[in-house]
């Protein structure tokens, strides 16, 4: 089904993370309004999936709630609605309003569910609170909730993006549940500039980040998660406001490189290796970088991993 997004940078936000900014990284400054939502999915002939991104969209007032999700219902029958919003915003009263439309996923960007990590971030809620929500969102017989995590935010470590999917994962239980993985970046005009600039945060690079959302990729899908992302979307503001950081156009593709060499090392430590030939480019593109990644995992020469790499179809 196709997806139609509308960005709201920071709408109605109850916080301001000290590593956000929305406009920067989404590219959009402008806000569609109700009227511009309606007459962009009057033009659809099929079935699409209405997406609200960029903000937190049921922090908005209920009436502006109402007046967005009555434009996305004009779209053609059997059409979805997906919204991104702030774990604080979702409670009874909303699912139940919710109800009312073809709301059919349910995003919260949740960051970390560490208390060290959410504090640093100045995201204004505790680890239980924002399981509480998830918890609640995943109870919806109508809903399929999805999480978005970070990786190499201040306070932050690999074994506590660990524990957050393994947290999630018993929340999901057999249910399906979403995910996305950011990288965490130093963006122009935010506090966590100030806090690089001063030598107080050091960003990950860009190899250690793949490494990182590499391994939650791996922990992820063995749990049953289904991964709609990992890394964000090249754009130009993006590219101008990013002052520090893993900041790479293919750093999802790295960390699936990354992903898919641990699985093959943990199906046979020293090989051989069935992969296939689909999943090529993961070990062989960016300079060899899978492949690499292979051989330093099972303490071989690379020359030796692709000898032992069975391409299948």
């Amino acid at each position: 089904m196709r997806r139609i997004p509308f960005f709201l940078p920071m709408k109605d936000c109850p916080d301001r993370c000290i590593y956000c900014d929305q406009r920067t990284i989404t590219g959009h400054e402008y806000q569609p309004g109700p009227g511009e939502v309606k007459r962009a999915l009057q033009e659809a002939s099929e079935p699409v999936e209405t997406c609200f991104f960029g903000g937190s969209f049921t922090c908005q007032p209920l009436d502006r709630q109402e007046e967005y999700l009555e434009a996305a219902a004009q779209a053609p029958a059997c059409s979805r609605i997906r919204i991104s919003t702030h774990p604080l915003c979702v409670d009874p009263g909303i699912l139940d309003f919710l109800s009312r439309f073809p709301v059919r996923f349910l995003e919260l960007g949740i960051s970390s569910l560490d208390d060290k990590v959410l504090e640093m971030c100045n995201r204004g809620y505790t680890g239980s609170a924002a399981v509480e929500r998830i918890s609640l969102a995943a109870g919806s017989t109508r809903l399929v909730p999805g999480v978005q995590l970070m990786t190499g935010l201040p306070g932050q470590d690999l074994s506590s993006s660990l524990e957050d999917l393994r947290v999630l994962a018993e929340i999901k239980g057999d249910r399906a549940m979403q995910l996305r993985i950011y990288p965490c970046l130093v963006l122009r005009g935010t506090q966590l500039e100030e806090l690089f600039l001063s030598g107080s945060y050091t960003p990950p690079g860009i190899d250690e980040s793949a490494r990182w959302a590499g391994r939650m990729i791996r922990e992820a899908l063995r749990s049953g998660f289904e991964l709609l992302r990992v890394g964000l979307q090249e754009t130009a503001s993006l590219g101008e406001g990013v002052v520090a950081g893993p900041h790479h156009p293919a750093l999802g593709e790295l960390a699936r490189s990354y992903a898919l060499a641990l699985s093959l090392v943990d199906l046979a430590g020293s090989g051989p290796w069935p992969v296939p030939f689909s999943s090529r480019s993961l070990l062989s593109g960016h300079g060899d970088w899978g492949f690499r990644e292979l051989a330093s995992l099972s303490g071989m020469a690379v020359d030796e991993v692709k000898h032992l790499v069975k391409w299948t179809r």
